[in-house]
């Protein structure tokens, strides 16, 4: 009981040793909780935007599941149209001019386009240009005021497999939304559609969800390294990303040209097997081997001979022919790109420069690969059909034995489409093929009087 007192009298210092403990792990949390995640959607969040555009799409009325019943019915009954809204995600790449980059598909059609702001604001938006083939749109808005947050574009070439990465969308309408992962694998090539593929893109376990779709995908630097496109929503936990460096290429041509001008080397390659490592000393199968170098190109210019291998373009090594498509994607007509070439054992490097895909080897690639010559419609057909110049193109001439004589094309034929994309202009209708060249199959709509069909052609 003497000891009493003293214990009463040192219990004040006990209690303030206690809490100055329990407010250190307080306080590091606190610090710890602010991580490079954290940091990034801070800083870039106010420059992703919600997309919403409303187009008119065409239905059938009439669908039994065989092709030519419903040719048939197609004669009698016309389609019906509905209104749909699309929903998607965008971000700002340059705040003061208004430039937003997002997804071909969540604005194809759109005939009324709005774009609302992290704080809430609505403005219409005015569609600049519009690839497809790359999936990438690039829309404008007027800011009012002060210029518009903005993001950062990085170097997609120094993505490495695992690398933490950060996608904010607008997932079915959730806005801001923030999911996270990791560089799974790069240059995948993914189905988008029947007999259409996508190349050279990001895989991510980040998720990517309609809505998501357009939107950024971040380093834990902030920078832009792919814009997020929801092309395979059957697959669990994987998403896909382009590349920002094919990004910088097709955004800078569409707000030039207002289109992607196709680039080409006049190379014809092929990937290597073991087999064919083996025979050229290389210790992994990867980079593409010459089969072939047409004349007057850019790379016969630059001395380039059938059986090099292609190692690596501007320093970064080669993994196959679809690794080197993207990669001749992401470049413009008149840019440099120093290919390391192995040849009769040694490695050398040559400089190539790019130029835009010509028009003539266009029409000689779809004469070859189709057996078709496409030009306007001239008055008669003009008038039979009802149609206006520009609104469709026409069969001048079939090729014998070709894949459109055995599909039934005869000359007269009209061109519609062209994949999902109209078709009115000669010399766009062949640049066109040129840019789903690789593709393993293309789609093309004809009509012979009031029928209409869709030929998919493959190579």
């Amino acid at each position: 009981m003497r000891n009493l007192p003293r214990v009463i009298s040192t219990a004040p210092w006990l209690v303030c040793l206690f809490l100055a403990a329990l407010a250190l792990p307080g306080q590091a949390l606190g610090q710890n909780r602010v991580t490079p995640v954290v940091s990034v959607v801070r800083a870039a969040g106010p420059a992703v935007v919600n997309i919403s555009s409303t187009a008119r799409v065409r239905t059938r009325t009439f669908s039994s599941g065989d092709d030519m019943l419903d040719r048939f019915f197609q004669e009698f009954f016309q389609p019906l149209e509905r209104e749909q809204t699309n929903l998607g995600s965008g971000v700002v790449i340059d705040g003061k001019k208004g430039l937003i980059v997002t997804n071909s598909h969540v604005v194809d059609g759109g005939s009324d386009i709005r774009v609302q702001l992290a704080d809430r604001r609505v403005f219409k938006a005015k569609l600049v240009g519009s690839d497809p083939s790359s999936d990438l749109a690039v829309l404008q808005i007027t800011p009012r005021g002060s210029p518009l947050p903005q993001v950062k574009l990085g170097d997609s070439r120094s993505l490495m497999i695992g690398e933490s990465l950060i996608a904010i969308g607008n997932p079915f309408g959730l806005q801001h939304t923030v999911t996270t992962g990791v560089v799974s694998a790069l240059n995948r090539r993914v189905p988008v559609g029947r007999g259409e593929w996508m190349g050279g893109l990001i895989q991510t376990d980040a998720s990517i969800n309609p809505g998501n779709s357009g939107g950024p995908l971040l380093n834990l630097d902030g920078e832009v390294m792919g814009i997020n496109t929801a092309i395979f929503q059957r697959a669990q936990g994987i998403g896909f990303a382009i590349p920002v460096n094919r990004v910088r290429r097709v955004v800078d041509d569409l707000l030039t040209h207002g289109k992607v001008i196709p680039t080409w080397l006049g190379l014809e390659l092929q990937d290597i097997t073991p087999r064919l490592a083996s025979h050229f000393g290389l210790e992994a199968p990867s980079g593409v081997v010459v089969v072939q170098v047409e004349k007057d190109s850019p790379a016969a210019a630059a001395g380039i001979q059938r059986g090099m291998v292609v190692l690596a373009l501007d320093g970064v090594s080669l993994e196959d022919t679809a690794d080197y498509q993207s990669r001749l994607g992401a470049l413009a007509p008149g840019q440099k790109v120093k290919m390391w070439l192995l040849r009769q054992g040694k490695r050398e490097s040559r400089d190539v420069v790019v130029e835009a895909y010509p028009l003539a080897r266009a029409k000689e690639l779809v004469w070859q690969r189709l057996g078709l010559e496409i030009g306007p419609m001239d008055a008669s057909a003009e008038q039979r059909n009802r149609l206006a110049r520009g609104q469709a193109l026409m069969v001048t001439k079939v090729r014998p034995d070709s894949k459109a004589q055995r599909s039934g094309l005869m000359p007269g034929d009209l061109v519609r489409r062209l994949g999902r994309e109209p078709v009115g202009d000669v010399d766009e209708f062949y640049l066109e093929m040129v840019r789903s060249r690789h593709q393993p199959k293309v789609s093309v709509l004809f009509q012979r009087g009031r029928a209409q069909q869709s030929i998919t052609f493959g190579r």
